[in-house]
């Protein structure tokens, strides 16, 4: 008899208010395009699933992927759809698919969905999304800010740069943490086009306040300062991708297409 499952794997978020908002959401969602299937979640950032042992008990229902799939396994699954809400098919994708297929005996169909930036359509539905909340007058901008990689699929951030542009919107560019683009890079752009005033928002699935603060915080280093320090008045957007409905459509996009 087939029994089927959906394996909801992110890198989590210990804001239990933030997780409501967004882990709690899109699984709710991906059980409405899968109805038939039982909805699992694995977190791959070990440290907080130690964290939420420890605030909630060892009843949590936070676990690591091969625990999961274990889970899966006693339970009778036999039909596994992994929908990872990564963005880019960088170091931790590989890994996640990897671990996935070595477990492939253990059940009769095993199947991975892509991240979120994996086409040419995902990039152009990605735009639009972003921008569905902006209207932006031609001396405003908005600089969406991700983490980066040194993975080479870390340039899917510059192809996503283009399709903004290529969707019409000139003011919007991304910029991030640990790769390129980076924010001096985007400043030089702000500059040559006489921009007054820049939005700044974060381009991550889900954002901890660790990472709001390096995008819109008041330190040194964040990437509101240094904008600030530029010369533009600055407005913070602290919402992070998977708030967004449009965002979430493409995941469940991915997961429909391996659970047909």
């Amino acid at each position: 008899m087939k029994k089927k499952a959906i394996l909801s794997v992110s890198f989590g978020t210990k804001d239990a208010e933030l997780e409501k908002r967004t882990l709690d959401v899109l699984e709710r969602e991906y059980k409405a395009v899968v109805p038939k299937a039982d909805v699992y979640r694995a977190i791959t950032n070990e440290a907080l699933i130690k964290i939420k042992h420890e605030l909630e008990g060892d009843d949590a229902p936070v676990y690591a992927v091969r625990e999961s799939l274990a889970r899966m396994v006693l339970d009778g699954v036999t039909h596994v759809y992994v929908q990872p809400a990564y963005l880019l098919h960088g170091r931790e994708y590989e890994e996640l698919v990897n671990m996935i297929f070595s477990h492939k005996a253990d059940f009769v169909s095993v199947k991975c969905g892509e991240p979120l930036l994996a086409s040419q359509e995902d990039l152009e539905a990605v735009s639009n999304a972003i921008m569905s909340d902006y209207k932006l007058s031609d001396d405003e901008a908005v600089c969406f800010v991700g983490h980066g990689s040194e993975h080479y699929t870390n340039a899917i951030y510059c192809a996503l740069d283009y399709a903004l542009k290529d969707q019409g919107y000139d003011n919007a560019h991304i910029a991030t943490f640990n790769a390129y683009p980076k924010i001096d890079k985007v400043i030089d752009h702000l500059l040559k086009k006489k921009t007054k005033k820049a939005f700044v928002s974060p381009f991550m699935f889900v954002a901890g306040e660790s990472a709001l603060e390096g995008v819109s915080g008041d330190g040194a280093d964040s990437i509101a300062t240094k904008l600030r320090e530029a010369g533009f008045t600055v407005e913070a957007k602290r919402v992070c991708l998977a708030e967004n409905e449009k965002i979430r459509d493409i995941f469940k996009k991915h997961l429909a297409v391996i659970a047909e």
